[in-house]
């Protein structure tokens, strides 16, 4: 994996080099920080802009036309990185190394991409308003499907609590309730103040010539760009004065029960890997506390694990429980956590979190996507990291290391989803 950067474009251009994929995958990300007046018209507008352009004003010929580029793919997307929300578009091509006639493909596929995100297709100076009504029913279809999800819509309650007032409380994929208000010439003023004011990140991955794929962005892609820096790590903390708890009642068979936890480290912190480490013997992994402890010696979950968000500092406990051992629950849980604070766990358990943390790490690096993910994320540290370096230093994390990370985390709040009254 060789990587190389270029930043005289007006935006940031990573390209990376590798001959493990036959494919060559462009990324191209516009972030700007999370608001809640505008995240959901930006979740909307990718995926009207990736059902038609100037050139192809149907979604039926767009497919059509990546269809001649050797059943290329063209993708969108939202998410939300910490205090950013990020509109993406994924562009995956044949190399053309690999094929019998000698085409350039990622040129085409460069001059694509210009055509949907510089040439959208306008009708009076608006979308179309039939593409707007059609994206617009199915972003509400997959909104309310979240609540029909109840893991995922436990998760996004518990960080609606646990961050009120805070922009991390905000949701990627936006709101129902703003989405009969967007009309298609509202989507102009955030598609142009995205064009002109978000952050610009392009990454390709594949057997490429950096120069070359430079040239080409060069001669095909540029933008307007007001100087704009969105910062990703959010550092707003609040004083937890009590743990809040919420429950709610819904036509459910099995209890959610939710904690969320401030881990006061994120990532680019001295702590950030031995609290990867933690979470990997906390319960990031099968063979991790909650899942050994609550799930199969005591039996009290259907499912219980952990997970973090190092851009915000947070972490999460979810479980599937029955409602009659909400109590129970909470304090083994407890207890594995405190067991971690006091070093209650043995060499083996970290040996183990360390060997599947970088087994992730090498089985990501096996996809354009975890190349991308990596680069990202040494764009966030001071110091970058190669792969070897990054493993090296998971290796070197030590007891007190973890000691000392799972003695900061404070619990913070509880959302308990049950379908009957709980009894304690």
């Amino acid at each position: 994996m060789e990587v190389r950067q270029f930043d005289d474009l007006g935006y940031k251009l990573t390209t990376i080099k590798s001959d493990k994929f036959k494919t060559n995958l462009i990324s191209v990300s516009f972030q700007s920080e999370i608001e809640r007046d505008s995240v959901t018209k930006r979740s909307l507008l990718p995926y009207v802009m990736r059902s038609a352009t100037k050139k192809y004003p149907s979604k039926k010929e767009l497919n059509t036309y990546l269809e001649t580029l050797y059943g290329g793919s063209l993708s969108a997307t939202v998410e939300k990185r910490g205090k950013t929300h990020n509109i993406k578009f994924y562009l995956s091509l044949a190399n053309e190394k690999f094929l019998s006639h000698s085409e350039d493909l990622l040129e085409q596929g460069i001059d694509l991409l210009k055509e949907v995100i510089l040439h959208p297709c306008f009708v009076d100076g608006a979308f179309k308003d039939q593409v707007v009504e059609v994206e617009k029913r199915l972003l509400k279809e997959y909104i309310e499907s979240i609540y029909d999800d109840k893991v995922s819509y436990s998760l996004q309650k518990l960080v609606e609590i646990m961050c009120k007032d805070e922009s991390f409380s905000i949701t990627s994929i936006g709101y129902v309730e703003d989405l009969e208000k967007i009309n298609a010439k509202d989507l102009v003023e955030t598609y142009q103040k995205m064009l002109t004011e978000d952050q610009i990140t392009i990454m390709v991955v594949g057997d490429i010539d950096h120069q070359a794929v430079y040239e080409s962005f060069k001669q095909h892609l540029q933008f307007n760009v007001q100087s704009t820096n969105a910062q990703i790590i959010d550092h707003e903390d609040k004083e937890i004065k009590k743990i809040e708890v919420v429950k709610e009642e819904q036509d459910i068979s099995q209890g959610k029960l939710n904690i969320g936890y401030r881990t006061h480290t994120r990532i680019g912190e001295d702590d950030y890997l031995p609290l990867l480490v933690f979470n990997g013997m906390f319960g990031g992994y099968a063979h991790s506390k909650l899942f050994m402890n609550v799930r199969e010696k005591a039996s009290l979950c259907y499912y219980c694990a952990s997970r973090l968000d190092n851009y915000k500092g947070l972490m999460y406990v979810y479980s599937g429980i029955e409602a009659q051992n909400y109590q129970k629950a909470l304090e083994i849980i407890g207890q594995q956590l405190k067991d971690m604070v006091d070093g209650n766990f043995t060499d083996k358990e970290m040996d183990l979190a360390k060997k599947s943390l970088i087994n992730s790490k090498l089985e990501s690096l096996d996809q354009a996507s975890g190349m991308m993910a990596h680069e990202n994320l040494n764009a966030l540290l001071d110091q970058p990291l190669t792969v070897e370096e990054w493993i090296d230093q998971v290796n070197a994390v030590t007891v007190d290391d973890i000691k000392r990370v799972a003695s900061k985390i404070e619990e913070d709040a509880i959302f308990f989803l049950t379908g009957k009254e709980v009894t304690e």
